[in-house]
């Protein structure tokens, strides 16, 4: 079965490591990020999935000989109306020839431009991605939404730090720091 890319609706990134990979549970890493969106955006999406997962268990079918499958759970969820989709690649790839290559993801902007920018939660994106479809004998037929390219249409940024105002703290003029030195009550200048 071929590769095909399909496009997501646009959705709020949740939980994203786009820039880099994911190293908790994995030492290779994974790029991955939940999109969130409402039932309606994403009925259309899920329906292109299931259907390409749908003609590959019919095709593992014949292939097994078996009248059912297992199905593995999907990789979305929904709660209060809203979907999210758990979009995840492993960060390196292994060719034929046992050359190792980086999966990811090309990141651009609304306009089309390639870019490095930090994508953080809250963010608002598209996915381009690869629905990858898989059986094993224990975990059953499943599908995996794998990451290709990511259009940032309105881009939440991270970094290391921000400001005092950043973190809501309201910004005045700062007092000299005294000390008391507990044999009277005279301030020590530092």
């Amino acid at each position: 079965m071929p590769n095909n890319t399909i496009t997501t609706p646009a959705g709020i990134a949740r939980y994203p490591h786009l820039n880099r990979p994911d190293t908790k549970f994995d030492d290779v890493g994974v790029f991955k990020v939940n999109l969130e969106m409402t039932t309606e955006e994403a009925e259309p999406f899920i329906a292109q999935v299931e259907a390409l997962l749908a003609e590959f268990v019919a095709e593992k079918k014949r292939e097994l000989k078996k009248d059912k499958l297992k199905m593995h759970a999907a990789p979305w969820e929904e709660n209060d109306g809203m979907i999210q989709l758990k979009l995840k690649v492993k960060a390196m790839g292994k060719a034929k020839d046992g050359e190792t290559y980086s999966r990811a993801p090309k990141l651009f902007n609304a306009s089309g431009e390639v870019i490095t920018d930090n994508i953080g939660g809250g963010s608002k994106l598209k996915v381009a991605v690869v629905p990858y479809c898989w059986y094993t004998a224990t975990l059953g037929a499943g599908v995996t939404l794998q990451p290709k390219a990511v259009q940032v249409l309105d881009l939440v940024t991270w970094g290391d730090g921000g400001s005092a105002a950043a973190y809501g703290f309201d910004v005045s003029e700062a007092q000299p720091a005294t000390v008391k030195t507990g044999t009277d009550d005279q301030d020590i200048e530092w």
